[in-house]
């Protein structure tokens, strides 16, 4: 029986320990885990329960980011980055949000988000052991499907109490856990500063500091048409915390490597990173292209184009960071320890049995698969609303007349309310800009796989990657109305259906799920079971005094407010201010302030704290998250990372890597002298 640090102590004899391998400051711990001693001894202070209770509550998750409750009536607070797909399907030509900004100065102008949800987790439940007791008497081949399986079943049972529920994997399989959410599927927009200002440096500034992003924004919460009643909610503290103070992070950060194989990360810095680099940057050049043909292309485009910018310099600094001697050095000292310990203990040798080999085993046959799993299943169809639509319709009306515990797992019966709710969603489709998503990926798709032309034959169905993107941009499935006609109509209204997206997903789909299973069977299920043995190990040298790794799951990071020394000796301040975003604005884009903040410096303090950085730690994923003070206030939002945090993928080091907050100071600023949003000022100082 697998536990966590007390089971796997009684299971064999516990391995030799050693200082724990956690640095002060780093990690992103589950709100059940939070290190309250280790951070008094880092810090001489750590919230109690009522702290972590009260915040775990008011923190919430949303697509790709986070947020936080500020009041009584539903508000929440993000960045502006994470709502900038509603501003931007919100937008028209004659009401352009995107340029101007977004104001609603009473209820009745807050717009809906078309398909946003907001998440607030109720609860946690550790349920190791059922995962285990569902998985011991699988064989290797069935591992994945009997896990899968019980996942499916355990979400099922928790959302018959109307929750939204997920199992979520921690420690690469030593722990699982049930998380259950109230989901909010009504979000409003309230407020959003102009795009120049939130995203003021654009490209040139991203995951560098000192920044002057206003990148916030506030959303609201409705049930039943009127505002959601939210008795749990943070306060803005708008006086600016002091160089040394205390800060914690509650998020959502997205996805961290630092348990990941020594063989999964030579994979990802040679073969994975590479490709999705050289991807992304097709990608930006031909979605630059659409933007330029005019301002409503440029509008439509702006959204997708900041998405990919930032991915695109996010992974190539992962890739550097993988690449780095030094750094990478970190990663194999980490694993080579942990097989000492192994190696030192008989049981455990015989336990671990060769785990780290079948890891790498499963890295070479994802290499023979790689370029058929990222193009037929991965990625197929990036970044194209018609073709996700079609997917899940085809595959859908293939995997509901199926018991839950056998579908793939995103359609089991908890998960098909939140499918079903993106084929309601009231997203503008713009046929152009679908064209050029589709026309990338076919002809990417023709380009990698030209060993295997009859399976390129098969989806082009011989077109040309242009031609057939033209025609399969025109599809029906832009109708919210024509979706949930073939999503109730099942098998047969998809079968009967002569659209030309779901005719195209149709004829091939099959392959594409043959490639899935194949990744499932030769590379996911092996490392599966492999990182579960190695997990117990980790165990037994470190129980829970090591985090998990990051899995968009809710997290609390703490540390300092702090600038730092680069190598080259330059110091970096912790605060940059309201003069320094006069000073580095030019007139141009992307230093260009609108004629709003330009009317309004005169009355404008200039000391006024704009951005700080901070030490905790924190990822992607974690945009929107609260930056808190020790009585738990909001002094700032996080929005980004320094450079050298892009290395926080695959480790933290606490002498360079810094997270990035737009001040509660500035924020308060922004609503009172520029946009005159009194009414949202009152609403939160009435808190």
């Amino acid at each position: 029986m697998r536990r966590m640090l007390h089971a796997a102590a009684a299971a064999l004899p516990m391995l030799a320990l050693a200082a724990s391998p956690v640095a002060a400051e780093e990690g992103m711990w589950t709100f059940d885990n939070f290190p309250t001693e280790r951070m008094t001894e880092d810090l001489g202070w750590s919230p109690d329960q009522a702290w972590l209770n009260r915040v775990m509550g008011a923190t919430a998750r949303m697509p790709g980011c986070s947020a936080s409750n500020v009041s009584g009536q539903g508000l929440m607070l993000t960045n502006h980055h994470c709502v900038l797909d509603c501003v931007t399907a919100l937008s028209t030509a004659d009401a352009n949000y995107i340029r101007d900004g977004f104001t609603a100065r009473l209820r009745e102008e807050e717009l809906r988000c078309p398909s946003m949800t907001m998440d607030v987790l109720v609860s946690v439940t550790d349920i190791t052991d059922q995962i285990d007791q569902a998985t011991s008497a699988a064989p290797p081949e069935g591992f994945a499907a009997a896990r899968d399986a019980e996942f499916a079943r355990q979400e099922r049972a928790c959302a018959e109490s109307g929750q939204r529920c997920e199992v979520v994997t921690l420690y690469r399989g030593g722990r699982y856990a049930l998380h259950a959410y109230r989901r909010f599927g009504d979000v409003r927009l309230v407020f959003a500063p102009e795009h120049r200002l939130a995203a003021f440096g654009g490209d040139a500034d991203n995951f560098e500091f000192p920044r002057h992003g206003l990148d916030f924004a506030f959303l609201r919460l409705y049930e039943s048409g009127a505002a959601a009643q939210t008795p749990n909610h943070l306060s803005l503290q708008f006086e600016p915390p002091a160089e040394g103070d205390i800060v914690l992070v509650a998020g959502n950060p997205g996805s961290t490597s630092r348990l990941r194989s020594v063989a999964e990360l030579e994979f990802e810095r040679d073969v994975n990173l590479p490709w999705l680099i050289a991807s992304l940057t097709e990608q930006r050049e031909r979605i630059r292209a659409y933007a330029a043909r005019g301002p409503d292309e440029a509008r439509i485009a702006s959204s997708t184009l900041q998405t990919v910018e930032n991915s695109l310099k996010g992974l190539t600094g992962r890739r550097d960071a993988l690449r780095n001697q030094e750094g990478f050095a970190q990663v194999v000292a980490r694993e080579t320890d942990l097989q000492t310990r192994v190696g030192r203990n008989r049981a455990a040798t015989r336990e671990m049995g060769d785990a780290w080999g079948e890891v790498q085993r499963a890295q070479a046959a994802y290499r023979d698969l790689f370029a058929a799993y990222q193009n037929l299943e991965l990625r197929a169809g990036e970044r194209s609303a018609l073709f996700f639509w079609a997917r899940d319709l085809v595959r859908g009306a293939a995997e509901r007349p199926l018991p839950s515990a056998e579908r793939l797992p995103r359609y089991a019966d908890a998960r098909l309310p939140a499918i079903a709710g993106a084929l309601r969603s009231t997203t503008p489709v713009t046929p152009a800009f679908e064209e050029v998503h589709l026309q990338v990926w076919l002809e990417r798709l023709e380009r990698e796989l030209a060993g295997d032309p009859a399976m390129a034959q098969r989806v082009l169905g011989g077109e040309t990657p242009s031609a057939l993107a033209q025609r399969l941009a025109q599809s029906r499935l832009a109708d919210p109305q024509y979706r949930m006609q073939l999503w109730v109509g099942g098998a047969t209204a998809v079968a009967a259906s002569d659209d030309p997206m779901i005719v195209f997903v149709r004829a091939w789909d099959d392959a594409a799920r043959q490639v899935r299973a194949r990744y499932v069977a030769d590379v996911e299920a092996p490392v599966a079971r492999a990182q579960e043995r190695i997990a117990r190990a980790r165990f037994r040298a470190f129980g829970t005094r090591q985090y998990p790794d990051a899995t968009f799951s809710p997290r609390l990071s703490y540390g300092t407010v702090q600038g730092w020394t680069e190598p080259d000796g330059e110091e970096i301040g912790a605060f940059t201010n309201v003069d320094g975003l006069f000073e580095r604005a030019t007139g141009a884009s992307p230093f260009e302030l609108s004629q709003l903040w330009l009317d309004a410096r005169p009355r404008l303090d200039g000391d006024v704290v704009f951005n700080l950085a901070s030490a905790n730690d924190v990822i992607g994923g974690a945009s929107g998250s609260p930056l808190l003070n020790r009585d738990g206030d909001i002094v700032g939002v996080i929005f980004d990372n320094n450079m050298h945090a892009l290395g926080g993928e695959y480790f933290y080091d606490g002498r360079y890597n810094r997270s990035v907050s737009v001040s509660a100071s500035v924020i308060r600023l922004a609503l009172a002298d520029v946009y005159a949003m009194q009414s949202l000022l009152l609403e939160l100082q009435a808190e």
